[in-house]
């Protein structure tokens, strides 16, 4: 069916739709406004060159000549000019007036046309409206193609690995470099991201172990002339060819991944072990404040034997408070009271929770 009949069948809805009543003329008005601009675009789709048997864009591409077409009021001029035997650059000139082509204004570069596909890549904003589907030129963009190879090369090296390290071709690192890096990470990373890594696992009981997930970190580096042609001609290849560049290249780094995912495991285990440390309780604070949509709860706390009951913000107990949590969310008038209490500056710890309250229903009560 032609754009036409579907645009004249869709205005033949709308006068069968409604009653001619005052009350509704707006809106038959405002509804065949709507249509008629909808005509008016396609028709104003004139083709004034090119050698497609339809006369728009897409016949144009595999034709000859330039294309010459007048749309919105703006006329369009573009021109193909031959890259090598499978790949032509598309180049347009913008005439705001709608007179034609100009000699003294410039063409800009608009496109990628792949002879051996038929598919338009990297199309510029300025020649998008000239073709049916614009959603597609988006996704064959540069920024959309930088961004699927990251994702493709990825995913095929994190495949390869198989999440073990087995699978590396080194046992050690030889690296200075990487050697001190996982001395400072060890010092100052591990013990935070087993601390994380706990306080996130779903898991009701504060039992199992950590989970090292090897994760790939390859970045592609921004698009050459010679790499982005090489991808749209073979998309699966070229991922295969970085996937294999990289695990090359990045043994040790990979090796690295997995030595500080031990370390993690080594703290991690650290927690599980020892009952008494305080992340446990923290870890049932936040589940418990997390499963209502409070906003502000009512804390009781006991600190240097003193009972004291106040207002805070919930956020501020969601949150993993890693020592002590903050008395800058209480609200004003408990806050007052707090530091007359306990003095200025002063905190308050998990293992000082007694209870935490939420309309009337009790959320986490120390056992």
């Amino acid at each position: 069916m032609s754009d036409e009949r579907i645009l004249y069948d869709e205005m033949c809805r709308v006068l069968t739709g409604y009653e001619k009543t005052d009350s509704e003329e707006g809106t038959i008005v405002g509804d065949l406004y709507n249509i008629l601009v909808k005509i008016r675009n396609r028709w104003e789709y004139v083709v004034t060159s090119g050698t497609g048997s339809r006369g728009v864009i897409s016949d144009w591409l595999t034709g000859t000549g330039p294309f010459m077409c007048k749309m919105k009021g703006n006329h369009f001029t573009l021109m193909r000019v031959r890259k090598n035997e499978n790949f032509d650059y598309l180049y347009i000139q913008r005439q705001y007036n709608g007179t034609g082509i100009e000699r003294g204004d410039k063409f800009e570069y608009v496109g990628v046309y792949c002879r051996r596909n038929g598919l338009v890549y990297d199309c510029r904003h300025t020649a998008r409206d000239l073709f049916d589907d614009a959603d597609a030129q988006v996704a064959r963009s540069t920024e959309s193609l930088h961004k699927y190879l990251k994702s493709a090369v990825q995913s095929a090296v994190e495949s390869d690995i198989g999440n073990d390290r087995n699978n590396l071709r080194i046992e050690e690192l030889s690296s200075p470099e990487m050697s001190e890096d996982l001395t400072q990470f060890k010092k100052y990373s591990a013990t935070g991201k087993a601390r994380s890594a706990y306080l996130n696992n779903d898991n009701d009981g504060d039992n199992g172990d950590f989970e090292f997930t090897f994760r790939c970190h390859y970045r592609p580096e921004q698009w050459t002339e010679d790499s982005l042609l090489a991808y749209i001609l073979d998309p699966d290849g070229y991922v295969r060819t970085e996937a294999k560049k990289y695990t090359d290249n990045h043994q040790e780094l990979m090796l690295s991944d997995f030595l500080k995912g031990d370390m993690v495991a080594a703290e991690y285990k650290k927690f599980i072990e020892n009952p008494s440390d305080p992340i446990h309780l923290v870890k049932r604070i936040i589940r418990a404040v997390s499963a209502s949509s409070a906003k502000t709860v009512t804390v009781t706390i006991r600190k240097d034997n003193i009972d004291f009951t106040f207002k805070t913000e919930a956020n501020e107990i969601r949150l993993d408070c890693v020592t002590h949590y903050s008395d800058w969310n209480i609200v004003m008038a408990d806050r007052r009271e707090f530091e007359r209490l306990f003095g200025r500056g002063s905190h308050y710890k998990p293992e000082d929770i007694l209870r935490i309250e939420y309309s009337r229903s009790v959320l986490y009560e120390r056992g």
